[in-house]
């Protein structure tokens, strides 16, 4: 007997010695960890900025601009308070690796060249909807008040980033960057909940998320108030007539040249170079997921009821 309680003495100790990261890496990773969860946040996020644009603008007096204004920051806060309790489940934070300026202005004009792009396809569109007797085109202008001027060009892009990029573009990496990207990008696009501007938003989105996977969110957040206050500029030129339609267009042009100029020399310089495996692609375990097909089905059943009207 006394040889026993040695024994056991001896693996006592042993076990007081071994280090605490061992016992950690035995233990299981909670449930709040899963996609599912993550899936669940954006229902939650999407749902509850509908609603809540819904009941302010009922109420006398509130401004468009408060209303998206107090709509998005207590929307997002759903999928943000929720990643911020999961902490640590796995994902690594984005590099830090310093972004030139002139690739900065190149994704900005890239950016700013595919919202053009679709602008110009828009019409298109438009008669193709017109023909079964629907349009997507929103009723009128909303007055760009400083509130929404606030929202569109600073608050919007910082929250949006911090969600689609900070935190589900995060998530999705262990499946894969070209996937994460492209899934990151598309729950973007469907949030905004209309036809075209999601179509501009998933464009951004894909720029977007390659600078935060490759730059930093800092650098993604950069690029998405930079977009959004030129958009706005763009518009309120061509509120201010002829003139201002030549000057905006002429701003607009500015991104297609630097964007063609840009692509060229990409081109360019992989031919010179031996072809690499780029970014990896992806899994197709995320999409077996049930709760991204409802995610996926409530935001189309509700891009399509906000969208089109009929005429």
């Amino acid at each position: 007997m006394p040889t026993k309680r040695r024994e056991y003495a001896t693996i006592g100790r042993i076990l007081r010695l071994l280090p605490q990261q061992e016992v950690i890496m035995v233990k299981k990773i909670p449930p709040l960890h899963s996609l599912t969860w993550l899936w669940g946040s954006l229902l939650a996020y999407s749902f509850l900025f509908g609603l809540l644009q819904k009941i302010l603008f009922f109420i006398p007096g509130v401004s468009e601009g408060t209303v998206l204004l107090l709509s998005s920051t207590v929307s997002s806060a759903v999928p943000l308070i929720w990643s911020a309790s999961t902490t640590g489940g796995g994902t690594p934070p984005f590099p830090a690796s310093k972004a030139s300026p002139g690739l900065l202005v190149f994704l900005m004009s890239i950016s700013l060249s595919g919202n053009l792009a679709i602008s110009l396809f828009t019409p298109v569109l438009e008669q193709i909807w017109k023909l079964v007797g629907f349009t997507a085109l929103p009723a009128g202008d909303a007055t760009a008040t400083p509130l929404l001027v606030l929202y569109i060009c600073v608050v919007a892009p910082i929250l949006e980033e911090l969600v689609y990029r900070g935190v589900v573009l995060r998530r999705l990496l262990p499946g894969g960057e070209r996937q994460a990207i492209l899934l990151s990008a598309l729950c973007f696009a469907f949030m905004h909940h209309d036809l075209y501007q999601g179509l501009a938003a998933f464009w951004g989105g894909l720029i977007f998320g390659y600078a935060a996977l490759r730059h930093g969110l800092r650098v993604s957040v950069g690029l998405h108030v930079a977009g959004n206050s030129i958009a706005m500029a763009l518009t309120l030129l061509q509120q201010a007539g002829a003139p201002g339609d030549l000057a905006a267009l002429a701003a607009a042009a500015v991104p297609v040249v630097i964007s063609a100029a840009g692509i060229c020399r990409l081109m360019l310089k992989r031919r010179r170079q031996s072809p690499g495996t780029g970014p990896s692609g992806g899994n197709g375990d995320i999409w077996r997921n049930p709760a991204l097909w409802v995610l996926l089905t409530f935001e189309t059943v509700y891009l399509i009821a906000a969208s089109f009207s009929r005429l």
